[in-house]
């Protein structure tokens, strides 16, 4: 019995610093000294980004430039940009605002009136794992994921607006619905989206 705890307490170990040391790998710079002057809103839902002030008149056509991310997270959560990506695009074009909602390609290059440019970094993220979280419970701490938006006329070029969102999760939720969190970037894709359906309605 005792050498079953042994090997229970050495298991948990292991997977709390395999999963702080991903923490730390990922972790970037300041956000703040690298987007100076830009404003965040912090813990967003698609419930809070609907409580955002529009910015602009409108617009009939959204394109949306590839997700950037740094290279690490591409490494430690291969599949994230794609869903994120796929989830923001979906998001906008299944709320049929937009007359379109495209990712920019060579096909679509050329500017059109009444177009906005997004443009999506994510700037900061940490998912804990399945086993980390039923080992660890709560004291693996929060999944979350930081996120850098900016939105450009397509012809005149003028930024019309930019925002860092942030949204995490509870660590205590989260130790109770294991899995729940590794959806963290489809949901935070649908956020986005709304977000910019919001700040930059359709006309």
């Amino acid at each position: 019995m005792k050498g079953l705890r042994l090997i229970g307490i050495l298991a948990c170990s292991v997977l709390l610093c395999s999963c702080a040391g991903k923490q730390q790998a990922t972790a970037t710079a300041p956000v703040q000294n690298e987007y100076p002057g830009v404003s965040r809103i912090e813990g967003v839902s698609l419930e809070t980004v609907r409580q955002e002030a529009k910015v602009t008149t409108g617009y009939k056509n959204i394109v949306l430039n590839p997700i950037q991310t740094d290279s690490q997270f591409g490494k430690d959560y291969p599949d994230m940009a794609s869903q994120f990506q796929i989830s923001m695009l979906s998001h906008l074009k299944d709320k049929n605002s937009y007359k379109q909602v495209a990712l920019r390609d060579a096909a679509n290059q050329s500017a059109k009136a009444n177009t906005l440019i997004a443009d999506v970094r994510v700037i900061d993220m940490r998912i804990v794992s399945t086993g980390a979280r039923f080992w660890g419970g709560a004291m693996v701490g929060s999944s979350y994921m930081n996120v850098y938006l900016k939105l450009t006329d397509a012809v005149s070029k003028k930024l019309i607006h930019e925002k860092i969102i942030t949204t995490n999760n509870n660590a205590f939720a989260s130790a109770w619905a294991l899995g729940s969190e590794q959806s963290l970037p489809m949901d935070m894709g649908k956020i986005i989206g709304e977000y910019i359906r919001v700040v930059a309605p359709a006309i």
